[in-house]
């Protein structure tokens, strides 16, 4: 779960807050940058395209809002652009769901957040093998849906 904290905290300064990797999300009241809008609906469409793209997948599902931002405070450092996600994260009161993309030098990864009033749900796609990582098997894609769509209720 470090390495996923860390790669996500690098791409979040990289990109400026969810600048330039941006790929979509489930609301239209989003900064100019985001110009895919992917209703909530299709959402685990969307994301079941990363999962046949990637052969893994780090879950970081389970965190409350105030744990999340513990979790990516021990990687702060003295950029803005934490204050702004800060900010941005404990605004969001309905079920919003983000993609971004980034690359750690060895390969992209897709994150895909899901923040509702009080949780932050993290999916990261990789083909980069890690510890923890779990292989994204076409047998098990209709249980990774059913599980995904737990993540939107």
């Amino acid at each position: 779960m470090k390495k996923i904290g860390f790669i996500f905290c690098f791409i979040i300064l990289a990109s400026s807050v969810f600048g330039q990797q941006f790929l979509w999300s489930t609301t239209k009241d989003t900064l100019n940058k985001w110009e895919k809008y992917v209703p909530l609906d299709m959402v685990t469409s969307e994301v079941l395209n990363f999962y046949d793209l990637y052969q893994l997948y780090f879950d970081g599902s389970g965190f409350s809002k105030d744990g999340f931002i513990e979790f990516i405070k021990k990687f702060k450092n003295n950029s803005d652009g934490w204050e702004e996600l800060e900010n941005k994260i404990n605004k969001i009161e309905d079920l919003t769901v983000f993609a971004f993309k980034g690359n750690s030098g060895q390969g992209s990864y897709v994150f895909v957040m899901c923040i509702s009033k009080n949780n932050v749900n993290l999916i990261m796609f990789s083909n980069n093998y890690e510890p923890g990582c779990i292989s994204t098997h076409s047998y098990e894609r209709d249980k990774f849906a059913r599980w995904f769509k737990t993540l939107l209720n």
